[in-house]
């Protein structure tokens, strides 16, 4: 066996993880990796200079309890502090018309700076490791994500911090099963209906066999290349946006004629610095960052400039548009016209098992009405992850939006949908869609989308249900 704790130590030295006196927070949640990663930076780390958080999503029930109760008897039992908090994910995601891995990550990552700033902790520290990054590697590869997604996960962000990151799956567990220590296993991560699972326990283990060894380690070795390729354009990128973008107010404009001399990997993350730099009426960005900004939008941008037509437009989303002018390319953001329906709808899903064939008794339950809708758990998660986002989201419809309704092969514009509805036209700004970038899943009262069509492979269904207000739960 490999001295992983060697490979852990060097991992932390190399990459100027944890400076002298530093205190840690390892983030626990009782899995093999984050044990693991809490008993080797008790090993690491001076006593008193680590403590533990483990935070409980209350989504899996008593499976969740179990974990927490679990992380404390084990940090009680190698005398680490111990701090554990916890939040309604299911309902806030609901509430707040958010993705339910969204919405985790937001109050988990919360909870820890919150832990971290109270208790005097200089660092957070994670536990993805060489396994997680090859799988975050080969996801964004399918996805097209370029240098971006190809850079796979960094060895620290901030004070967030990953010194696992080097070491495999197979060896982490290897390590506890010869150190005779027990972790938690989360029953979600055996689930095949998200991607993610898929290319852990279905197209790694099927590249290994076929190509005769392990293709993570080379994966991320071509990441590492990636990561030094991506530090040299954002140089580049940075010089050009100092010379050639300004900001005024909230919006940003482009020089369009220096943009299209530049070679175009430049450009394009020039488009998306752009796009990153627009801010709301609030004063906030629109977008959070690289991965909102897709490079979709940028190419788009890039192709307006190219055609040269003043006064022509791209969307870039979220109500984000790009529109050229004599001042170059100017990037606005114009909210939402609809003031009254601004909330998204509040929403719970559940997910089941497919039972009988097509037309059997029950089937004829499973319609899209105007409360609720059901998909195809994998076609659902297959187009999420196609877009490049962590889940669906609610919004409002964007010009030019298509969808390809329920029973239909085609696409039809969003639009002209309404129209052939009879929406009133005064109503049309103000209704929410479900999307995964710019795919429409589903429009309320209206169809959802033939392209999450439950049909005889179907094997898990997941259903949406719009919580109307005053209703109880």
């Amino acid at each position: 066996m490999k001295d992983v704790y060697n490979i852990f130590r060097n991992t932390i030295r190399a990459n100027g993880l944890v400076g002298n006196g530093e205190k840690v927070l390892a983030a626990v949640s009782g899995g093999a990796d984050s044990v693991f990663m809490l008993l080797l930076l008790k090993k690491y780390l001076p006593v008193g200079a680590l403590g533990a958080a483990h935070f409980n999503h209350m989504i899996r029930g008593q499976e969740a309890d179990r974990d927490e109760a679990f992380v404390k008897e084990l940090c009680a039992g190698i005398g680490v502090p111990f701090f554990a908090g916890s939040a309604d994910i299911p309902f806030l995601a609901g509430k707040e018309g958010t993705g339910i891995e969204e919405c985790a990550r937001k109050y988990r990552y919360a909870f820890l700076e919150d832990v971290a700033s109270k208790n005097g902790f200089d660092r957070i520290a994670v536990a993805h490791n060489l396994s997680d990054n090859a799988e975050t590697i080969l996801m964004h590869l399918l996805r097209g994500g370029a240098l971006d997604g190809l850079s796979g996960i960094p060895y620290k962000r901030g004070r967030i911090i990953r010194p696992v990151l080097d070491i495999s799956r197979d060896e982490i567990e290897e390590y506890l099963s010869e150190h005779k220590t027990g972790f938690v296993s989360d029953s979600t991560n055996a689930d095949t209906g998200y991607l993610r699972n898929r290319i852990r326990l279905e197209i790694i283990p099927f590249l290994k066999e076929k190509i005769g060894y392990d293709p993570s380690p080379v994966l991320v070795r071509q990441a590492r290349v990636a990561a030094d390729e991506k530090d040299y354009l954002e140089k580049k990128t940075a010089d050009f946006c100092d010379s050639f973008m300004k900001k005024t107010g909230g919006n940003v404009v482009l020089d369009a004629e220096a943009l299209l001399k530049e070679h175009p990997a430049v450009a394009r993350r020039a488009v998306r610095t752009a796009l990153c730099s627009v801010e709301n009426g609030s004063g906030e960005p629109v977008f959070k960052g690289r991965k909102d900004a897709d490079s979709a939008s940028a190419e788009r941008v890039i192709d307006m400039i190219r055609n040269g037509k003043k006064g022509s437009s791209a969307d870039c989303g979220k109500g984000v548009t790009a529109r050229l002018t004599h001042s170059g390319a100017v990037f606005s953001y114009c909210p939402e016209p609809h003031p009254c329906a601004d909330q998204p709808p509040s929403f719970k899903v559940r997910t089941f098992r497919r039972n009988g064939q097509p037309g059997a008794p029950g089937e004829t339950l499973l319609r899209a009405g105007r409360d609720r809708a059901f998909f195809d758990k994998r076609k659902y998660s297959d187009i999420i992850a196609g877009s490049g986002r962590e889940e669906a989201v609610w919004r409002h419809c964007l010009p030019g939006d298509v969808i390809v309704p329920f029973g239909m092969s085609g696409t039809k514009k969003v639009r002209k949908l309404f129209i052939d509805e009879r929406v009133p036209s005064e109503e049309r700004d103000g209704i929410f869609v479900l999307s995964a970038g710019n795919e429409i899943l589903w429009i309320p009262g209206i169809c959802t989308s033939e392209l999450t069509r439950i049909d005889e492979q179907t094997d898990e269904i997941i259903e949406i249900s719009i919580i109307k207000e005053g209703t109880a739960e």
